[in-house]
């Protein structure tokens, strides 16, 4: 799907054909002044906004809550310098998931097939019309799955392999992420280092969705002629720039307008998908965010876990932490 994370493509084994140049611009440069006055008032209504980098305070328990882009791009170098002293300086650092629990995903994944897999029922073949599975057919073989494999395979599992750019990130082979970033330095410092969530947890919150809406947004994005190139552009720029709900709210106005398909129904489904890969995440590391040992704790999360009324940060502000934003 078009919400996809590219290391998450990475990390599923999903091969990456050589690509054009990236042709994407940041749709914020090119907004109405109607949908500028828009994106000012929704904005206003979105908790924690703006910034990466947040520290949470309560008694003498300081948080800090780094956002995060898990693909590499070079601009990361310069937010490394300013992190690197909190980082050395943490009793503990709190990723996703870390290096060493990633390394599992291949066990986890032969044990439990059906993260990735229709497990029982009806297959593709029997849900989708005769010429939508055959143009995901023709467009899957390119990239030399079977059919009879793509049968049964979840359509979010799909919709990643569809949703391409030649902007995954800024020389995608040559930079780490920032979370790698992050734990490396960690580990340099003897910091100790753990992981929010079991490898896996991410993708089992996709496979959570009702086949009927994953179906549904794999349809749009087999039919989508929108310029992909044009969202990562935006979403990354809007990072780096410490505004990503910005990019989040236009990605929402923008995906799929080219589908004659009620923008209600595109909402509920862009809803559906945030809830079970941001919202319930986010409920479930809490806990283990407040039962970490130590009174400096360094929280590494991918950044669109912030902003939001369950985002991390107001999370935290429920808890009774006073929240300030800090340099990034």
């Amino acid at each position: 799907m078009i919400r996809a994370i590219v290391t998450l493509m990475l990390c599923l084994g999903i091969a990456f054909p050589a690509f054009a140049r990236c042709t994407g611009t940041d749709l914020r440069n090119h907004l109405t002044p109607s949908a500028q006055k828009r994106l000012e008032q929704e904005i206003r209504d979105t908790p924690f906004a703006y910034g990466n980098h947040w520290v949470a305070t309560k008694g003498s328990k300081r948080i800090h809550v780094v956002g995060t882009q898990h693909n590499g791009d070079s601009r990361m170098r310069k937010v490394m310098r300013k992190l690197r002293p909190v980082i050395r300086s943490a009793d503990a650092v709190l990723l996703e998931v870390t290096e060493a629990e990633l390394s599992r995903l291949d066990e986890v994944l032969r044990k439990n097939p059906s993260i990735l897999l229709i497990p029982r029922g009806p297959g593709l073949p029997e849900m989708m019309s005769a010429e939508d599975w055959s143009m995901l057919q023709l467009r899957m073989g390119f990239e030399g799955v079977d059919s009879d494999l793509l049968a049964r395979l979840q359509p979010w599992y799909i919709s990643m392999a569809l949703s391409r750019s030649g902007c995954g990130g800024r020389g995608i082979a040559a930079y780490a992420g920032l979370d790698e970033r992050i734990e490396r330095i960690a580990i340099r410092h003897r910091v100790p280092v753990g992981s929010l969530e079991r490898v896996g947890d991410g993708m089992r919150s996709l496979s959570r969705q009702p086949i009927r809406d994953q179906l549904a947004l794999l349809e749009l994005d087999i039919k989508s002629g929108l310029n992909f190139d044009d969202q990562i552009v935006t979403l990354s720029n809007a990072y780096f720039e410490e505004s990503l709900a910005e990019a989040m709210l236009i990605q929402k106005w923008t995906l799929y307008r080219d589908i004659d398909i009620p923008r209600r129904e595109v909402a509920r489904l862009l809803e559906q998908y945030d809830r079970q890969i941001l919202d319930r995440r986010n409920r479930a590391w809490i806990p283990v965010i407040l039962g970490t040992k130590g009174n400096t704790i360094v929280v590494a999360v991918g950044a669109a876990h912030l902003p939001g009324r369950v985002g991390v940060l107001n999370l935290l502000r429920q808890q009774g932490f006073t929240l300030s934003r800090a340099a990034f």
